[in-house]
């Protein structure tokens, strides 16, 4: 997983949220400029953005560009609210409750399908 635009105090409390559930971060990259070529480079299986960021949208698109394979979850820290682009999906799918459990779960739902192929 990769950790893209988020606050301090978010990513503070992502990495410590996933690290208890056994999900790995394998970067973090937090300058939009250098997302794209982090994200094909890295490969990951999720990446996490601030939903509520300007550029986040384009960051989405930028990422499926450089890693399709990748989940792309648009998270807003103050709201119970994602906006998950999954591999291959035309277009979102948005989970409205719950946001450390629901997560936890797209995270944990990615690792075991990549896993078991």
């Amino acid at each position: 997983m990769v950790l893209g635009n988020l606050g301090p105090m978010a990513l503070m409390g992502m990495r410590r949220l996933l690290s208890e559930d056994g999900i790995e971060i394998v970067g973090e990259v937090l300058a939009p400029a250098t997302m794209a070529p982090e994200v094909e480079r890295l490969q990951p299986d999720v990446v996490v953005l601030d939903l509520d960021q300007a550029d986040s949208q384009r960051l989405s698109r930028l990422v499926r560009l450089a890693c399709p394979q990748a989940k792309v979850v648009l998270w807003a820290p103050t709201e119970d609210v994602m906006e998950v682009i999954d591999p291959g999906a035309k277009g979102p799918r948005w989970v409205l409750s719950g946001v450390p459990a629901d997560l936890l779960a797209e995270m944990s739902t990615m690792q075991m399908t990549q896993a078991e192929e």
